[in-house]
């Protein structure tokens, strides 16, 4: 990094506040001075040296000095004040006047939209957003995250390169302060990544629960702005009506009220909590489930975990098949001569055996 470096943003690395006050002292003390004169007068490593010298020279502490080519000679505070920051409060401004323009074209160009798509559209407090808009919407609302964040995630494990993606979004958040509660599904205990993005939330301050069954994925920003999955499975839904939104974090609260906390699968197996509740959930969902795939989506496991599940309950309850367990469930749930169910197998009337 040279002398030429300039003030660039807030991704740069800045050398600590005692060296360049000790380079800055030097400098003022010596007159004219070179890179390598002052890195061995204040025996300065050579990457810590270069750093400082750039960062004093970007501020215009620092400035080439005209009777010694390759010196460079101190300047004083107000002066440096005036250089570096009247083109950054000009560049600001250019930006707030490209800013305020946006903001008018895009208001003039939404009703435009309106009236070509068709009725609904120009509705603010419900906006449908296509696949590849979502994280951008995502990302922006967490930016203006001031509070809390509550999420929903069902559907068991996360995709590893979903969690590193969310670990960067989530971290910023509780760095800020932010309360962040998240629900998974029972399963998502079982997924070595899962567990490991988990503890690392937990250690920073998130607080995480499951349940073995679980509402479409949610998500909800200081209990102003919410994302639902959209109905059709494409995109999702941002929405602000103010009713909605309360509606969708008193669903969220019932249900996190009810989820256990998080914990290691080793505490997991050991406690044998969480497996017991899945096989209830199971016993459930197979009074009304026909297919095992449909049974297991519910709980975000995998077709093969549900089948052991379904077995472990047929040895379980002594059942001799599929559809005595069905016949056995409902007896044991007392819903065995509810209207619309089989008392002999425990299915809807009407239904596949």
């Amino acid at each position: 990094m040279g002398p030429e470096h300039q003030v660039n943003g807030h991704n740069e690395e800045f050398p600590n506040s005692s060296d360049l006050q000790r380079m800055y002292d030097a400098a003022v003390r010596r007159g004219p001075v070179t890179l390598p004169e002052l890195t061995s007068l204040l025996d300065m490593p050579p990457a810590a040296a270069e750093s400082t010298f750039a960062r004093l020279c970007a501020l215009n502490l620092l400035h080439p000095a005209e009777e010694r080519p390759g010196a460079y000679q101190s300047c004083t505070p107000q002066v440096a004040e005036a250089r570096t920051l009247g083109p950054l409060r000009h560049r600001l401004q250019e930006v707030q006047e490209d800013i305020d323009g946006a903001v008018v074209t895009l208001d003039a160009l939404r009703e435009v939209y309106a009236a070509a798509a068709g009725p609904g559209t120009d509705d603010r407090n419900v906006i449908h957003l296509e696949p590849a808009d979502v994280n951008v919407m995502l990302d922006k609302a967490a930016a203006e995250c001031a509070t809390d964040l509550l999420t929903a995630q069902p559907g068991g494990p996360r995709p590893v390169e979903v969690l590193a993606e969310a670990q960067v979004r989530d971290s910023e958040l509780l760095e800020r302060g932010v309360r962040m509660r998240t629900i998974y599904q029972h399963s998502a205990r079982f997924s070595p990544a899962t567990e490991a993005y988990a503890e690392r939330l937990t250690e920073a301050g998130a607080e995480i629960r499951t349940l073995n069954t679980l509402f479409p994925r949610l998500l909800v920003f200081d209990h102003t702005v919410a994302f639902v999955q959209a109905g059709d499975g494409s995109g999702a839904l941002k929405v602000r009506q103010p009713d909605l939104v309360a509606f969708m974090v008193s669903t969220f609260e019932t249900a996190w009220r009810n989820a256990i906390p998080f914990a290691s699968a080793y505490e997991t197996r050991r406690q044998k909590l969480i497996v017991s509740d899945i096989q209830s959930a199971v016993a459930r969902l197979l009074l009304r489930e026909d297919k095992d795939a449909a049974v297991a989506r519910q709980l975000g496991i995998s077709e093969r975990t549900c089948r052991q599940h379904i077995a472990k309950l047929m040895a379980k309850l002594g059942a001799r098949n599929r559809t005595h367990l069905g016949y056995l469930l409902a007896a044991e749930m007392g819903i065995a001569h509810e209207p619309g169910l089989r008392a002999e197998t425990g299915r809807p009337a009407g239904g596949a055996p």
